[in-house]
């Protein structure tokens, strides 16, 4: 009985490898041309074209009224995604001490959602900015913005990681003739 026994168990462990082996493997997928992303990497691109151009109009077009906001900025006793539309806004409109705003390289990146690890339509997005302040500063800092949700269209929730500490830093630095 005992030999009856291992027969079947190898015979079906046989059975199973050689059809287990014999399907295709599933084609790999790039995560780059998930519709979902695709659409929303548009929505971005879009906003960083309003900021070069300094169009706060077109801005606003690619922002959701309702969107959760957290800046690189350190902002005391502030939640995170606690920031409004009007908060992040606000936070441009410091850009009107710099000239020459571009990107100097941007690096997109499909999000993934955190449990299932599944395509999500999220952005990730690595942005290197160039850019001269009112002192004569040449500026060029990395930041990394997470841009979680879309609806309709519109950002929904952004969140953005960079040292603006360090910038402010040198701004003060070139401003005081050091």
């Amino acid at each position: 009985m005992a030999k009856l026994v291992i027969g079947i168990v190898i015979g079906a462990l046989g059975a199973y490898l050689v059809l287990n082996g014999s399907a295709e493997a599933p084609a790999p997928v790039n995560l780059n041309e998930d519709p979902a992303y695709v659409a929303n990497k548009g929505v971005v691109e879009a906003m960083f074209q309003a900021l070069i151009d300094e169009d706060m109009e077109a801005w606003s077009a690619t922002v959701s009224d309702t969107v959760k906001y957290t800046g690189a900025a350190y902002t005391p006793n502030a939640t995170p995604n606690s920031g409004t539309k009007e908060d992040w806004l606000k936070s441009l409109q410091n850009m009107d001490e710099f000239d020459d705003f571009a990107l100097e390289q941007v690096v997109y990146l499909p999000g993934l959602d955190g449990v299932t690890s599944e395509p999500n339509g999220s952005v990730r997005v690595y942005v290197h900015y160039n850019a001269t302040h009112s002192s004569g500063l040449k500026i060029d800092p990395w930041f990394y913005l997470n841009i979680n949700s879309f609806e309709d269209g519109k950002i929904t929730s952004y969140q953005s990681f960079g040292d603006v500490g360090g910038v402010m830093n040198q701004i003060a630095a070139a401003s005081a003739g050091e």
